[in-house]
C-alpha cells in the first residue's frame, strides 16, 4: 500500500499576550487510497458551496500544510501550499478545538488585521480534525474572498466531512499500530532459533549426536542451534553426592 506523508509527533506554540500556548499535533502516513477520497470530497464540496477553496489542512507547527484542496484555477490555496500557522483562522480552530466561522473579516475586529484577511480571504468556516487519541491532525475548512454568511446546510455538510475524515484517521492509526506490531513480531521471530525433531542423546553422559555423527556436550549443541545461553551451578542432589562432607 502506498502512502503520502511522514510519521512524526510535534508541537508548536503561539504567542498570546505574554504566554505561549502549546498546540500538540500528530501526523502519520496517509494511504494514497484515502488521499484520493479526500481529493474527491474537497472537489465536490467546493462546487456545492460555490467557494473558491475547500481544504483539508494538516498542522505541522509552526506551519500549516494544505494537504488536499479542490482543483480549480480560482483556488488561491492549491494542495501542497504551506504557510505560517500564526494568526490564521485554522490555527484558532485547532487551538480552541471548536468550529470557527467568519462572515466578513473586514467587518470583524477580531480578524480584520489577521494575515489571512490581509491576503484577501474574508470568509471562513472550519472545524478542527482530530486523531483518535485527541491529538490534532489539522482542520477542514471552506474559505471565500467575499462575504459569506454560511447558511445552515454548509455547516452540516462540513461537519459530516469532518466525521468522515476522522473515521479515516482512526483507520490509519489502527493500520499503523498493526504495522508496528507486525514489525516487532517479525523482529522477534528473526531472533529465535528453534530445536525440533528427535535428538539422539547418550543415556549415560547426556552428550548429543549431531547430524555429522559427532557427539557434543549438550550445552554446545543447544547454544549453536538456539539463542539459549548456559550458566553452570550444582543441583542439591549432585552437591550431596560430590561433596558429602560440605552438604
Amino acid at each position: 500500500m502506498a502512502y503520502v506523508g511522514a510519521a512524526k509527533t510535534t508541537a508548536g506554540t503561539r504567542y498570546l499576550g505574554r504566554k505561549f500556548v502549546l498546540l500538540e499535533t500528530r501526523t502519520a502516513n496517509i494511504p494514497v487510497q484515502i488521499v484520493e477520497i479526500w481529493q474527491r470530497l474537497v472537489d465536490s464540496i467546493s462546487v456545492l458551496l460555490a467557494v473558491p477553496s475547500m481544504m483539508i489542512n494538516r498542522l505541522e507547527p509552526p506551519d500549516l500544510e494544505v494537504f488536499r484542496s479542490n482543483v480549480s484555477p480560482n483556488n488561491p490555496f492549491p494542495s501542497g501550499t504551506r504557510m505560517p500557522m500564526l494568526g490564521v483562522y485554522c490555527e484558532t480552530a485547532a487551538r480552541k478545538r471548536q468550529r470557527i466561522q467568519v462572515v466578513d473579516a473586514r467587518k470583524d475586529p477580531e480578524w480584520a488585521e489577521s494575515p489571512t484577511a490581509k491576503a484577501g480571504i474574508f470568509a471562513y468556516l472550519g472545524f478542527p480534525v482530530f486523531w483518535p487519541d485527541g491529538k490534532v491532525f489539522g482542520t477542514i475548512c471552506a474559505v471565500d474572498t467575499k462575504e459569506n454568511r454560511w447558511v445552515s446546510p454548509s455547516e452540516n455538510l462540513l461537519h459530516t466531512i469532518k466525521d468522515a475524515v476522522e473515521a479515516h484517521l482512526a483507520l490509519v492509526a489502527t493500520l499503523e499500530e498493526l504495522h508496528q506490531k507486525n514489525q516487532e513480531l517479525e523482529r522477534t521471530l528473526s531472533e529465535v532459533k528453534t530445536l525440533q525433531g528427535l535428538l539422539p542423546i547418550c543415556a549415560a553422559c547426556k552428550k548429543i549426536r549431531d547430524d555429522k555423527g559427532y557427539w557434543n556436550q549438550i550445552e554446545k549443541y543447544i547454544t549453536e542451534r538456539s539463542e539459549a545461553q548456559f550458566s553452570h551451578s550444582i543441583c542439591p542432589d549432585c552437591a550431596r553426592r560430590l561433596y558429602p562432607d560440605y552438604v
